[in-house]
């Protein structure tokens, strides 16, 4: 099960939409490299890390097929890829007919996509989607597992991104913004950032290292809507490809640690050629 994060994520996606169950779901996608550098990508859940595990399912199912492809990095071409969106589509049918239960998201990697569902009873279920794949997609290799999982660890380790990914894909999300409104991104422009600490003094040495690195301090002092009440604000010209600006925002996230602070992220001006 373990999934060994190799180099980072690659690309990055996400949608929120309102379902019966009157709970919002917000789903993201991030692809990274693993084992011998194979790209895998993971399509997830992110709203339910915070109230994971979820009662009464205690089970998770893991199936999917394995494709044949032409493509070097191992993803499906076009065709494939509706068959496998399909497939998914008709297992949420089965599984909702034999028990109640919660899709999580999905991981493909190696000629493989593999579908996670989290159950309230594992039923006949094996058996039954065994026998759906080999009816209907008789020419695929499929994969079918129920286990036990009352902590939801697949879920939480193996299919939810690590701190370091999720900074990645808040630096793409600002990124996709200013795509949106036209920047091409290729200009340096004054940068903003934010930091948050517990004390004035933590807040002042944070704040020497930063001018040390040619940051500009914007503001710093006491913002009493934050928890950590002494912010700082400051600035730097940059370019912001992802290349570019996800290294500086690392450097700010240890410098903020270090001095027992957070950074809260940054913002700029859209830049039109």
């Amino acid at each position: 099960m373990e999934k060994a994060l190799k180099i980072l994520l690659l690309v990055v996606c996400s949608t929120s939409q309102l379902y019966a169950q009157n709970t919002e779901e917000r789903w993201d996608a991030y692809m990274a490299a693993y084992e011998d550098g194979k790209i895998g990508s993971t399509t997830l859940r992110m709203d339910l890390n915070e109230i994971t595990p979820i009662e009464d399912f205690n089970y998770v199912l893991v199936t999917g097929l394995s494709y044949e492809t032409t493509n070097e990095n191992g993803f499906p071409e076009n065709e494939t890829f509706a068959v496998l969106h399909k497939v998914a589509d008709e297992l949420m049918e089965i599984i909702q007919k034999e028990t109640e239960y919660i899709t999580v998201g999905s991981f493909m990697f190696n000629k493989e996509r593999l579908e996670y569902f989290y159950l309230k009873e594992p039923k006949n279920l094996v058996y039954i989607i065994e026998n759906f794949y080999k009816e209907y997609y008789p020419e695929y290799k499929f994969y079918v597992n129920i286990k036990e999982d009352k902590e939801w660890t697949y879920y939480k380790d193996f299919l939810y991104p690590s701190e370091e990914v999720q900074n990645y894909m808040a630096d793409q999300s600002v990124l996709r913004s200013l795509e949106e409104a036209g920047d091409l991104l290729s200009k340096s422009r004054p940068v903003y950032h934010w930091l948050y600490f517990s004390t004035e003094d933590e807040m002042k040495r944070c704040e020497n290292d930063l001018v040390s690195s040619n940051f500009i301090v914007n503001n710093a002092g006491i913002n009493t809507e934050s928890d950590l009440p002494y912010e700082l604000h400051v600035y730097r010209v940059d370019h912001v490809d992802i290349d570019t600006i996800y290294p500086i925002t690392s450097q700010l996230r240890v410098m903020a640690r270090k001095y027992g602070g957070e950074y809260d992220g940054w913002e700029t001006s859209v830049e039109k050629e």
